[in-house]
C-alpha cells in the first residue's frame, strides 16, 4: 500500500509539478500577449490580457502533463528522440481538441487536434535536431582533445626525436629569433656605414 502510494506520488511529481510550471511561463506570456493585443483594438486590455493568460495557461499546463504522462505510461528505460516526437504529437493533439472544445465549441476539435499536433512535431523535432548539433559540437571537441593529447604524450616521450611546443613558447621562440635578426640586421648597418665612411676619408693619389 505504501509503495503504490510512493509511486503515485513520483507520478504526480514528474508530471503535474513540471506541467504547473509549464503553465505558469505560457500563461505569463498569454497575459502579456494578450495586454498588447487589447491595446491594439482599442479595447479593454485586461480583459484580453486575463482571458489570454487562462488560456494559454491551460494549452501548456495540459499539453505537458499530457505528454509527460504519455512517456512515463510507456515505462521506455530510455526515452529516443522518435519517442519525444510521437508523445508531443499525441499530447498535442489531445490538448487542442480538448481546449479548443471549451473554448470555442465542438466544431473546433478536429482543427484544433491537428494544428496542436503539428505544432508538437514541428516544435519536438526542432529540439531534437538542436539536440544532435550539441552533441555533434561535444563529440568533435572531445575528439580533438584526445588527438592532441596523443600527440603531445608522443612528443613528451624519451626515444622520439620530437619535442612538444606550447603555443606560449612557440611565440617565445619566435620573439627571439626576431630580435636576433634584428640584432644582425643592425650589425650590418654599423659596417655598411663603417666602410662607407672609410672610403670617405681615404687620401686621393696624385
Amino acid at each position: 500500500m505504501s509503495q503504490s502510494g510512493n509511486q503515485s506520488l513520483g507520478v504526480s511529481n514528474d508530471v503535474f509539478l513540471p506541467a504547473l510550471k509549464v503553465g505558469c511561463m505560457t500563461g505569463v506570456s498569454g497575459v502579456l500577449i494578450g495586454g498588447v493585443a487589447g491595446i491594439v483594438r482599442s479595447s479593454t486590455p485586461v480583459l484580453f490580457a486575463g482571458a489570454s493568460g487562462l488560456q494559454c495557461f491551460a494549452l501548456g499546463s495540459t499539453y505537458w502533463a499530457a505528454r509527460s504522462a504519455i512517456l512515463h505510461a510507456w515505462q521506455i528505460e530510455k526515452v529516443t528522440p522518435d519517442d519525444r516526437i510521437k508523445a508531443s504529437v499525441i499530447a498535442g493533439g489531445f490538448t487542442g481538441g480538448n481546449i479548443g472544445f471549451l473554448a470555442r465549441g465542438r466544431a473546433n476539435i478536429l482543427p484544433g487536434m491537428i494544428m496542436f499536433s503539428a505544432f508538437g512535431y514541428i516544435g519536438q523535432s526542432f529540439y531534437n535536431s538542436q539536440v544532435r548539433k550539441k552533441a555533434a559540437a561535444s563529440n568533435n571537441e572531445h575528439t580533438h582533445i584526445e588527438k592532441s593529447s596523443v600527440w603531445k604524450r608522443l612528443a613528451e616521450s624519451s626515444w622520439t626525436p620530437f619535442k612538444y611546443i606550447s603555443d606560449e613558447d612557440y611565440q617565445r621562440m619566435l620573439e627571439e629569433k626576431l630580435l636576433s635578426v634584428e640584432a644582425e640586421i643592425a650589425l650590418l648597418d654599423e659596417s655598411i656605414e663603417q666602410v662607407r665612411k672609410t672610403n670617405g676619408q681615404s687620401p686621393t693619389e696624385e
